[in-house]
C-alpha cells in the first residue's frame, strides 16, 4: 500500500479543505462589509459635497440677484436725481447701504444728495454775481485788485468775491490768473469756515466750486471728508444705528466735536448710536449682548443716567445663564435696579466730553496762487 494515500485519508487532512473554505468565505464576507462601508461613506460624502455645492450655488445666485437688484436701485436713484427727486433718491441710497455698507458709488452719491437737499431748501448761492451797488467802483482795475487783495488778507471772503465779480464784469480779461487764484483762496477758506460753524453742506459746495480753479490741498480734503462722514451718519441716524455708529465712529477719531447746524457733536451722535444698539438688543431680549454693549457704551462715555439700564440688562443676563458668569463686570455706585421706564437717550444733547480734541481751526488766509488753465 502507498504511504501517500494513507496520509491523505487521515482526519486532519480531511478537515483542511473545509477550514480553508470557511476562511475564504469569511474573507469574502469581510471584503463585502468593507466594500459596503466604503460605498456608504462615499455615498454620504458625495451627498454632502453635492449639498454644499448646491448651497454655494444658491448663495451665489442669491448674491448675484441681490447685487443686480441693488444696481437697479442705484440706477433708479440716478434717474431720480436727474428729475430733481432727491428725497426718493435718498431713500433708495439709504436702503442700498443698509444692505451693502461698502457700496462706494452709493456712499458718494448719498453725500451729493444730502448737499443738494440742503441747498434746495435755501436760496441757491451765487458767489460770483455782484449785488447791485448805488456807488459802482470806478477806480482803475489795478486799484480794485489791490483792494481785493486786502479783503482776502482780512478774511473777508464774501466781500472779496463780490469785488472780484464787479471787476470781471467791467474788465473781463484783466489779470485772469491772479483773480482765479484769489477766487480759489476765498472759496476754499469760506468752505472751511462753514464746516467749522456747522454748515457742512455749504462747505462742501464751496469746495466743489473751488475745485474748478485748482485741486484742493490735503487739509481741505480732510475737512471735506469730515463733513461727508457726518452727513453719512446723519442719513442713518435713528433708523440704522449700526451704520450711523460706523460713520460717526470714523469721524470721532479725527474731529469728535464737529457738528452740523443742529449743534450736536459727532462724538455724541456716535455714543447715542451705540446706546441705541444696546437698547434694541434689550428689546429683542438679547440680554447678554445688550449687557456687553452697555459696557462698551459706558467705556466710551461714562454717564450715570445709563446705569439703571446697564444694571437691568446685566441682571437679566445673569438670570439667563446662572452657570456662566460673564467675564466682564460693571461697577455701579448707587444705581437703581428697577426696570427702566423709558429710552436711555436724554432730551438734551451735549457736544461731548470736555477733554476731546477740537478740529483744527488754523485756516490759512493766504495760499500760493494756483496755476489757472486760462490765459492771462
Amino acid at each position: 500500500m502507498n504511504p501517500e494515500n494513507n496520509r491523505a485519508k487521515t482526519p486532519e487532512n480531511e478537515q483542511r479543505p473545509a477550514a480553508k473554505k470557511r476562511s475564504d468565505t469569511a474573507t469574502i464576507l469581510f471584503s463585502l462589509v468593507l466594500f459596503g462601508g466604503a460605498l456608504m461613506i462615499l455615498t454620504a460624502a458625495s451627498g454632502w459635497l453635492g449639498y454644499k455645492s448646491g448651497e454655494r450655488e444658491r448663495n451665489q445666485v442669491v448674491t448675484v440677484t441681490m447685487d443686480a437688484y441693488l444696481a437697479e436701485q442705484f440706477s433708479q436713484a440716478v434717474d431720480d436725481i436727474a428729475l430733481d427727486n432727491f428725497v426718493l433718491a435718498r431713500e433708495r441710497l439709504i436702503y442700498i447701504l443698509s444692505v451693502k455698507p461698502d457700496y462706494q458709488p452709493a456712499i458718494d452719491l448719498l453725500v451729493d444728495v444730502e448737499v443738494a437737499l440742503n441747498l434746495s431748501s435755501e436760496p441757491t448761492p451765487v458767489p460770483f454775481t455782484p449785488t447791485p451797488s448805488p456807488t459802482p467802483d470806478l477806480r482803475p482795475a489795478k486799484d480794485q485788485l489791490q483792494s481785493i487783495i486786502h479783503m482776502v488778507a482780512a478774511a473777508e471772503w464774501d466781500l472779496a468775491l463780490e469785488m472780484i465779480a464787479n471787476l470781471r464784469a467791467n474788465e473781463p480779461g484783466f489779470a485772469r490768473v491772479k483773480l482765479d487764484g484769489l477766487i480759489y483762496i476765498c472759496l476754499r477758506n469760506r468752505g472751511v469756515g462753514k464746516i467749522l460753524s456747522g454748515d457742512l453742506e455749504g462747505g462742501i459746495y464751496d469746495f466743489t466750486l473751488a475745485e474748478q480753479f485748482a485741486p484742493l490741498d490735503a487739509e481741505t480734503e480732510n475737512y471735506r471728508n469730515w463733513a461727508r462722514l457726518y452727513l453719512l451718519g446723519n442719513a442713518f441716524w435713528g433708523a440704522y444705528p449700526e451704520q450711523a455708529a460706523n460713520y460717526y465712529g470714523q469721524l470721532v477719531a479725527a474731529a469728535p466735536n464737529l457738528t452740523d447746524i443742529s449743534g450736536v457733536s459727532a462724538f455724541y451722535r456716535y455714543w447715542a448710536s451705540l446706546l441705541q444698539i444696546a437698547d434694541n438688543l434689550a428689546k429683542e431680549e438679547e440680554w447678554c449682548d445688550a449687557s456687553s454693549q452697555m459696557v462698551h457704551v459706558i467705556g466710551v462715555w461714562d454717564q450715570a443716567y445709563v446705569y439703571p439700564t446697564a444694571t437691568w440688562v446685566y441682571n437679566r443676563c445673569l438670570a439667563l445663564t446662572p452657570s456662566a458668569t460673564p467675564t466682564y463686570t460693571i461697577t455701579i455706585t448707587g444705581a437703581a435696579t428697577s426696570t427702566p421706564t423709558g429710552g436711555a437717550i436724554p432730551s438734551d444733547t451735549p457736544v461731548g466730553p470736555s477733554n476731546t480734541p477740537e478740529p483744527s481751526t488754523n485756516t490759512p488766509t493766504q495760499t500760493a496762487t494756483p496755476t489757472a488753465t486760462s490765459g492771462s
